[in-house]
């Protein structure tokens, strides 16, 4: 395929999730079942949030972090009842288990499985993908984000149940659909005859930096503190305590972040990673992720997500990062990505 064949595809996958909606396979998440009397509680201990809350149908997003605080993995959990599904990033399946594994004590009851290979994960996004949902999952449009409604998408399997998750959002609303395989492609035929195209991962990169949403590899790494990134929403600063939890607490008691995460437009496109520095030369921050964004009636643009010092997070400010080459490119300061306050 040319490159003119190829930015078209793409022209079209990203106007498509802003005026209507796509679909795409998020298989390489991982997908683990908990069991036993304290599956939500071993959770609950290990990491950020308050997993003892949920009700059955809710979910939350919660970070297992180091000893000084920094990111293991940021993961989805879903209270199914007897069963708690854990959603972990790509290639983090493994570790997030043994972490879980290594700090159960001698009385707690406590099993895990991974599942990615018998579940199925897809994600629905763009401006009418709650309306599109809704029509298989009656309340879909009013679910809070991370709770959850579970149907059978197939009269003759009634026990087959298929997930659906109301999650942060891409051009739009968004939701993640969990089933097994054969259920998922019957699912996927559905979508194609209401018009809703299969997006490639360039285009859901491009919208997840447009959406400011940190990613495992990218931002969410031991680099960083949750706080930094604006995942205040996946913290709860009144439960007991956890790895990590003197530092961010001692984080959001001081009032103060030395770094935060931002949407930034780039003038070309500089490499992630890239430093970034100020009117003197003065590194700033780092950019960790970059795309091309392109549009059927305007110019492609590069935009970007970057974790800078706290005082150049301002819209006001633009910033100078450096290719290997040399050669300098303005980075425009947009805003902030993330919650920035107390939630829970």
């Amino acid at each position: 395929m040319s490159d003119a064949a190829v930015n078209s595809a793409l022209i079209e996958m990203i106007h498509t999730a802003h005026a209507h909606a796509i679909w795409a396979d998020l298989s390489d998440k991982g997908r683990v079942i908990c069991t036993d009397r304290d599956r939500l509680d071993l959770i609950h201990r290990l990491s950020t949030n308050d997993t003892l809350k949920l009700q059955v149908g809710e979910g939350c997003a919660t970070v297992f972090t180091t000893a000084i605080g920094r990111i293991v993995d940021c993961v989805v959990v879903l209270n199914r009842g007897e069963q708690a599904l854990m959603i972990t990033n790509r290639g983090k399946t493994d570790q997030i288990r043994g972490w879980l594994q290594r700090n159960v004590f001698f009385n707690d009851r406590f099993q895990s499985k991974d599942v990615s290979q018998e579940l199925e994960h897809i994600g629905i996004f763009g401006v009418y993908s709650a309306a599109l949902v809704g029509q298989w999952w009656s309340g879909a449009e009013t679910l809070p984000v991370y709770h959850f409604l579970e149907t059978s998408l197939d009269e003759s399997k009634p026990d087959d149940k298929t997930l659906l998750i109301r999650v942060p959002g891409l051009a739009g609303d968004g939701y993640w659909v969990i089933g097994t395989p054969g259920i998922l492609e019957n699912f996927k035929l559905q979508l194609a005859e209401h018009h809703v195209m299969e997006a490639n991962g360039e285009a859901i990169e491009a919208l997840r930096i447009e959406a400011g949403l940190p990613e495992a590899g990218h931002e969410l790494t031991e680099d960083y503190i949750p706080l930094e990134l604006g995942l205040w929403d996946a913290v709860s600063f009144h439960k007991g305590c956890y790895i990590g939890q003197e530092i961010i607490a001692r984080m959001e008691s001081r009032g103060k972040l030395a770094k935060m995460l931002v949407r930034v437009e780039v003038e070309a496109s500089l490499p992630a990673g890239a430093t970034l520095t100020d009117t003197e030369g003065k590194s700033v921050g780092t950019l960790t992720s970059v795309a091309s964004m392109p549009s059927l009636n305007h110019p492609a643009k590069h935009i970007g997500l970057a974790v800078v010092k706290t005082a150049h997070a301002d819209p006001a400010i633009t910033l100078t990062g450096r290719f290997e080459n040399g050669n300098l490119v303005a980075v425009k300061i947009l805003g902030l990505a993330g919650v920035y306050s107390p939630v829970h």
